[in-house]
């Protein structure tokens, strides 16, 4: 430096709107150079900040075929690129939460342990969460979703489960020791998906030929039902979606379009949670928006999301030769294909077109350490 140069000082408040621009693998490397950065990287409101401007990105669970227990495989579709994320092994894996914040729990749905990986793909940090009482009992399969409690910062699990008649409900807190038995649970269990939104788990489902929604309140660790929307024909099978969609639950219905009935598609918005009101839209696709038929029967031709603005994200349930998803702007009424080339780095496999039922999650990187907020450091 010369002599005549003044050093330059960037206001904290500069370093931090830049730093909250980067992508977590950035960031995790910055944390080591210094204190003061770490401090601020490692502060709740940055990893908030960081979040809210993250781009939103896909992750797919593919079957890997090649497996001897037919183990699942992670793809990450985002910036045009499908990359297979690090995942910690869990044997027979095949199932894994929505996410919640950047973390997704990862399970076997018939494993007798009934073991669940907390986990983030974005620091590749994972948590063993403890064992429950009722493992290696006898049952038929367990289901996981993650909640957060937005008032608390607290993070929950909810563990539906059956053996014989009837389910059975287990909530664990993170950082809070032990699983816990909630005995006023609904008797029809929760076996699709569900979606944490405001405090709130969402299921739907089509039971004994009737639309059935329940909500789960993670603060008060209480269900209570939730008016479906009206004039909804029965949702049928596995040719619908619920999805969030620009802060609302939303059910997206494709029966038509995978039938080759019609080539719109059917979405009911939960506009207002309160006075139980929905809104309906009728969204007439394009051509090449429709699935093609699988080669393989007995699985999901199309799966809905949502992971950007007033738009939906269609994902055929089957790969052919590119990896690509349509992007439906509802304003506009306009449809776009995106194709994603395949990262070099990674070893893949093209016997692994099919997506996983209840596969597709739409997913937004997170700098939160898990043990932090789990209190194992």
């Amino acid at each position: 430096m010369k002599n005549n140069q003044v050093p330059v000082s960037i206001p904290d408040d500069l370093f931090f709107e830049i730093l909250t621009c980067l992508p977590v693998k950035s960031l995790l490397r910055f944390k080591c150079v210094c204190q003061k950065w770490r401090y601020m990287i490692s502060d709740p409101s940055f990893a908030e900040a960081h979040r809210s401007r993250s781009t939103a990105a896909l992750l797919i669970s593919v079957p890997d075929l090649s497996s001897p227990y037919m183990m699942s495989s992670l793809v990450s579709l985002k910036d045009g690129e499908a990359r297979r994320p690090i995942v910690p092994v869990l044997p027979y894996h095949r199932n894994i939460s929505q996410a919640v914040n950047g973390f997704v729990c990862i399970y076997q749905q018939y494993d007798p342990s009934l073991r669940v990986l907390l986990y983030n793909p974005s620091t590749r940090e994972h948590v063993t969460l403890p064992q429950t009482a009722v493992a290696n009992l006898r049952f038929r399969f367990h289901c996981i979703t993650l909640g957060f409690d937005p008032s608390t910062k607290t993070y929950k699990i909810l563990r539906v489960w059956t053996r014989g008649e009837g389910f059975n409900y287990e909530i664990f807190t993170l950082g809070g020791g032990a699983w816990r038995i909630i005995d006023d649970g609904p008797f029809d269990g929760l076996t699709r998906k569900g979606i944490c939104l405001d405090g709130s788990i969402y299921w739907a489902d089509n039971l004994v030929m009737r639309n059935s929604i329940l909500a789960f309140d993670v603060g008060e660790e209480k269900f209570r039902s939730v008016p479906t929307p009206p004039g909804a024909l029965t949702w049928k099978g596995i040719e619908w979606d619920m999805i969030e969609i620009d802060g609302h639950i939303a059910i997206v219905d494709f029966h038509d379009v995978v039938e080759s009935i019609s080539n719109v598609i059917i979405m009911w918005k939960f506009e207002d949670p309160i006075n139980g009101v929905w809104s309906q839209k009728r969204i007439p696709l394009p051509e090449f928006c429709i699935p093609k038929p699988l080669t393989i029967t007995g699985h999901r031709p199309l799966f809905v999301t949502s992971i950007g603005s007033g738009e939906l994200t269609l994902i055929p349930g089957q790969f052919f030769s590119d990896w690509y998803v349509f992007r439906y702007n509802l304003e506009e009424e306009k449809a776009r294909k995106e194709v994603f080339s395949r990262s070099p780095e990674n070893d893949w496999n093209d016997d692994f077109p099919l997506i996983d039922f209840c596969g597709l999650y739409a997913y937004k990187e997170s700098v939160i350490s898990l043990r932090e907020i789990c209190r194992l450091l």
